[in-house]
């Protein structure tokens, strides 16, 4: 099966237009404005506005790096922002759904009976249960079909310390999204919480750079990016590659072997709690699933992945591969993610993995389905 790791796309051209309000709210100053082909505004402000900005470690050896021909920059030269300046994606200005957990997020049965599947999240999720700092892994690149702009779903990896003392849950996510009302096409996201899940705000819970929390350190890729060619069932299987890992008290985000920003790890250390007992010193579980979140009260027909059903496998099925963990130690090791298996509807999302598989995919697994009523694309 034929692989591509993502390009990105190009700029049209660049324009004046009014600062977002995340850039004005925080006192950046625009340098420099650009307007894509597929209609994103990027703002470009100086790295150093952010506040003091660490600096990328080495990339860990053997994980997945950039060739040339998976380089290109977003931005052509003539319109990328000058030296030490970093692209922050101009917001819709829609609030988006919170986020939730596959090992926490319990749905009361009143609400199913008094207000239908209004807000439920949907999941085929696997845990690898144990202290590490950090993952890497490598997933499919579907336009997976949501029923409503304003519904979505999403392959990704979690970094999650539980037990946290008045918290419950702290997390650093990153992975891949079709959740239009968020960003018009299928985009790279980020997100973090350190407060379980109960609210957005600055420092301590959002997605992106809708709120503050992460620190932007590459040029070219950013929260929020759209990323082609996207793959096709039965033709090429597009996909990137993700990188977590805490290091000199960040949690650092990469893409394709590439930094690209980071959540500084003392944004989690709150409530009274000291460091050790939060995300800042290490995570207790690693996870990687995939996610639908519906907005209407019917059942939804929003497909996960491709739409195909795991058992399709190779070249239908949406993939997550190559998956390692990474110990306190710094020892990496094949991702075993049957500690905690969720299919949270198997007659529409499903799983097929294969954990230390003894091929060059590693730990990997097929996951996905077509929502209810069982037709791919709605």
């Amino acid at each position: 099966m034929r692989m591509l790791l993502c390009q990105l796309l190009v700029v049209a051209l660049t324009v004046p237009v009014a600062m977002a309000s995340y850039v004005a709210e925080h006192n950046f100053t625009v340098v420099k404005t650009t307007v894509l082909k597929n209609g994103q505004i990027i703002d470009w402000v100086h790295r150093d506005d952010q506040g003091t900005i660490a600096q990328p470690p080495d990339f860990p050896p053997g994980e997945a790096t950039e060739v040339a021909t998976h380089s290109l920059k977003a931005f052509k030269e003539s319109n990328a922002g000058p030296d030490g300046t970093v692209p922050i994606l101009r917001s819709t200005g829609n609030v988006s759904a919170m986020k939730s957990n596959p090992n926490t997020k319990k749905q009361p049965a009143s609400r199913i009976t008094k207000r239908g599947y209004e807000g439920s999240h949907w999941y085929v999720s696997t845990a690898d249960v144990g202290d590490s700092i950090g993952t890497s892994g490598t997933l499919s690149m579907y336009k997976a079909y949501v029923e409503s702009t304003n519904d979505f779903s999403l392959l990704q990896t979690a970094v999650i310390r539980t037990g946290v003392p008045k918290v419950g849950v702290q997390s650093v996510e990153a992975g891949w999204i079709n959740y239009p009302d968020q960003v018009r096409n299928p985009h790279l996201f980020t997100f973090f919480t350190t407060n379980g899940y109960t609210g957005y705000g600055d420092y301590i819970c959002g997605w992106n750079t809708e709120y503050r929390g992460w620190v932007q350190y590459d040029n070219s890729y950013y929260p929020g990016m759209e990323m082609t060619p996207l793959a096709v069932v039965g033709g090429t299987q597009a996909e990137f590659a993700i990188t977590v890992r805490l290091v000199s008290g960040n949690w650092w985000v990469g893409i394709n072997g590439k930094w690209i920003g980071y959540y500084p790890a003392n944004l989690f250390t709150r409530d009274g709690n000291a460091a050790s007992a939060t995300l800042e010193s290490k995570a207790t579980e690693v996870d990687w699933y995939g996610e639908v979140f519906q907005n209407q009260s019917q059942l939804t027909t929003t497909d996960m992945g491709s739409g195909h059903y795991a058992s399709e496998g190779s070249g239908k099925a949406a993939y997550i591969r190559r998956i390692t963990v990474v110990d306190p130690s710094g020892t990496a090791y094949q991702y075993d993610g049957s500690g905690q298996v969720v299919v949270s509807d198997s007659n529409r999302y499903s799983l097929n993995a294969s954990f230390a598989s003894g091929t060059n995919w590693g730990s990997f697994f097929f996951l996905g389905g077509p929502g209810a009523g069982g037709v791919i694309n709605g």
